[in-house]
């Protein structure tokens, strides 16, 4: 008969059990900080290999020195996947922009920027560099 009495103590464990699951759920849902690491690192990563393959064989400096903004926009848009907001900058020697208008797929998508510096040179005779700035964002990363 004391086993029916004693009934608080058994409402007290279920009670401590369930705050237990909720407390659980709860951490289960906040999101870790090292998604959020690995996807700049892919976007960093991303952007450096599309820029090296576009100058694997010179046709970034063609593009570049023939200031064919548009042939350039369409190789990075080629490039990338359709989640990836991109926005490039061309500066000279002297760090002046050479593009006369924006190289960007749409207006800024998020936050989050990454942003990668890459050196090119020209292969014809006027020797010139060109620093190209790509930033990239992935749509929904806040």
């Amino acid at each position: 008969m004391s086993l029916f009495k004693d009934r608080k103590g058994q409402v007290r464990t279920i009670e401590a059990i369930f705050a237990t699951i909720l407390l659980m759920s709860c951490l289960a849902l906040i999101p870790s900080s090292s998604s959020v690491k690995d996807t700049t690192r892919n976007l960093i990563s991303t952007a450096q290999n599309i820029l090296l393959s576009l100058d694997s064989n010179g046709y970034l400096a063609t593009l570049v020195n023939s200031q064919n903004w548009a042939a350039l926009r369409d190789c990075l848009e080629s490039s990338l996947p359709l989640t990836v907001w991109f926005n490039l900058t061309v500066f000279n020697q002297n760090m002046n922009s050479l593009n006369s208008f924006p190289i960007c797929n749409a207006g800024t998508a998020s936050a989050k920027i990454v942003s990668v510096d890459y050196v090119c040179a020209s292969q014809n005779s006027t020797y010139s560099i060109y620093i190209l700035r790509l930033q990239l964002s992935e749509v929904g990363l806040t």
